[in-house]
């Protein structure tokens, strides 16, 4: 195909306009971004943070196992912009008769051409599968009708027709109908780009970024500096939170800049699930709106979420953990819960318990006396530095809540049959986790200092409860390097016994019907999956699965306090889990968190501790 003078300075022009249209697109969102404030240090582990990325990105790790079929069809699309990156830089340099696939492959460019010819197959039908998904099969669509949505993929299907229409006349000669198919699709490759950028596509570009960037852990939270004679003394602004909109960080607004729209985090919200006013997807666009505005002093809470809303979130994680462009919607929520414990004072939703424990040290506003009169009754040791081996952190509902004491004393018998040196702290103050979650982190930084002076000469520890095993293990060591104990949630530590041989169990579940639930803080955050169901499997129980379990379980409502306030909503969370434990006809519940063992005990006729199952089935 020849093209004349005119034809080369016209494609010239119109390149050297589009680059610089989306330049100036592209630099002004920049700019939004560049506004917020650095968090932490994002460039630590640099090659671990490129494998994540190019797997995530390259393989659709997390599309496709979100949405096996919808994510099959995105990745063959995403697999189009691939293959075609060569193809586009060849289709504009023949202009100026440069061959570039020649250059590059020689002899085998029929083979290169047919390879992407069978992908421009797959990226058709790809693309048809999801307009369809989004235009007539709108149930299972993720959003209403979006006629942006339908003009781009228009326009990806207009680009593969070209293609494979070029090339099914490569062996003919050039006619009018052919340089008119080069023009439609140089056209919409040159108008593309100026669509993405002002579109929720504009994640193409930057999903591959955002995921480099997000944290290496999920919910990873940065302690906040609340040395106040310090801050007041210093030049720095003092920033309690996410008070305004000053006050996003580079990230979260990068985040909002990222949303692909999929609502995969609010279809696996427990508080949306249940009808609630909470919705992750909600607030990351609404987040999107007003950092495109001009004034940046609109309170976070009221303009990107609202306080109802924000009091509904458990922490789980669920949409933090699914979300395929790396989001960190976590950031966000707790950031605006800090906004309303430091520096806002009013809209929280655990007042009351944030007393209590200031009160008491603990959750249940109980006398430390309960705690010891437990340990004396079931002859529990006291851990003695230097001397034994493990400590065992009873946390606030084994050390105070009288159902569990089944439990602890399932617990103290493992150990003492399996011969183990442990023993619990003399005095043992709350952890803080939901302090945490919930803002308040004076008071979780004052309980973990408290406790880890408690904890001096401490370097293994077995929790029963993954938010304390969470929080003592990950967060306590952030605000002293200096302690670094490791930590092991109860379930872990009894399959090592079981596997070293200290303690044998028969199989003594005589086909009860069973189900086993994933607490949040144990499975998302410390995937720990396979241990509690070896045991439960061990004690002879078959475990009749869950719809949503493993990675995609959902919470039990119990978290950021909510497994000892009061809940003014419609439905609780545990409601809608209880109806799902329920579904598997199960007799028996299992669970592996107090917290979630106090949430979920009515749901069937025995809910028991991991611990009571296998003490029960001790040889």
């Amino acid at each position: 195909m020849l093209f004349s003078t005119v034809e080369r300075l016209l494609i010239t022009i119109f390149l050297i306009l589009t680059v610089a249209i989306f330049a100036w697109s592209f630099y002004q969102r920049v700019a939004i971004i560049l506004k917020g404030k650095s968090d932490r240090p994002r460039l630590q582990n640099i090659p671990r943070r490129l494998a994540v990325a190019l797997k995530e990105v390259l393989f659709q790790t997390r599309v496709l196992s979100g949405r096996p079929v919808a994510g099959s069809m995105h990745a063959a699309v995403f697999g189009g912009f691939i293959f075609f990156g060569l193809e586009t830089i060849d289709h504009f340099l023949k202009v100026y008769d440069i061959h570039f696939l020649q250059l590059l492959f020689g002899d085998a460019v029929p083979v290169y051409k047919l390879i992407v010819s069978i992908w421009a197959v797959l990226v058709s039908i790809g693309i048809i599968g999801l307009a369809l998904r989004r235009f007539v099969f709108t149930k299972f669509s993720p959003n209403p009708k979006s006629y942006e949505s339908g003009i781009v993929a228009l326009m990806i299907l207009l680009l593969m027709l070209t293609y494979l229409y070029t090339q099914g006349s490569t062996y003919t000669p050039a006619t009018q109908a052919a340089k008119i198919n080069w023009w439609l699709h140089a056209s919409i490759i040159m108008i593309f780009p100026h669509l993405i950028i002002r579109s929720k596509h504009f994640h193409i570009i930057m999903a591959p970024i955002n995921i480099f960037f997000r944290t290496e852990r999920l919910g990873e939270l940065v302690p906040l500096n609340l040395d106040m004679e310090a801050l007041e003394s210093s030049d720095e602004e003092i920033t309690l939170g996410l008070e305004t909109l000053k006050d996003l960080t580079w990230k979260e607004r990068m985040d909002f800049l990222s949303c692909v729209e999929c609502r995969r985090c609010t279809d696996n919200c427990p508080a949306n699930i249940s009808g609630q006013d909470l919705d992750p997807r909600g607030f990351i666009l609404n987040g999107r709106k007003a950092i495109y505005g001009e004034d940046d002093s609109r309170p976070v809470i009221g303009t990107v979420i609202s306080e109802t809303a924000l009091g509904q979130c458990t922490s789980c994680g669920a949409c933090e953990n699914i979300c395929p462009v790396g989001i960190e919607h976590l950031q966000v929520l707790t950031g605006a819960k800090r906004a309303q414990a430091l520096a806002i004072g009013t809209g929280m939703v655990a007042g009351e318990f944030l007393e209590t424990v200031e009160r008491t040290g603990n959750a249940f506003g109980e006398k430390k006396a309960v705690r010891t009169q437990l340990i004396e009754e079931l002859e529990i040791p006291y851990y003695e530095a230097g001397k034994t081996d493990y400590l065992l952190w009873m946390g606030c509902v084994w050390n105070y809540n009288p159902d569990a004491r089944e439990a602890v004393a399932s617990m103290v018998k493992i150990l003492k049959t399996a011969g183990t040196s442990f023993g619990v702290l003399k005095n043992e103050a709350c952890s803080g986790h939901h302090q945490r979650r919930q803002g308040e982190e004076m008071q979780f930084q004052t309980l973990a200092e408290e406790n880890m002076d408690y904890m001096k000469g401490v370097e293994k520890i077995i929790s029963p409860c993954p938010h304390c095993m969470h929080t003592i293990g990950r967060e306590y060591p952030t605000l002293n390097a200096e302690f670094q104990p490791e930590v092991v949630h109860h379930s872990q530590f009894i399959t090592r016994l079981i596997a070293d041989g200290a303690i044998a169990v028969k199989k003594n579940g005589n086909g009860v019907a069973t189900t086993y639930h994933d607490p949040c803080y144990l499975g998302r955050y410390e995937k720990v999956y396979q241990e509690p169901r070896e045991l439960i499997r061990d004690a002879g129980f078959n475990i009749t699965e869950m719809q949503r379990h493993g990675e995609k379980s959902m919470c039990c409502g119990g978290g950021n306090a909510g497994f000892v306030r009061e809940q003014n909503v419609k439905k609780r969370v545990d409601q809608t889990r209880k109806e799902q434990v329920r579904e598997t006809e199960a007799k028996l519940l299992v669970t592996a968190c107090p917290e979630c063992k106090m949430m979920l005990n009515a749901a069937v006729e025995e809910t028991k501790d991991l611990a009571q199952v296998v003490a029960e089935a001790l040889q």
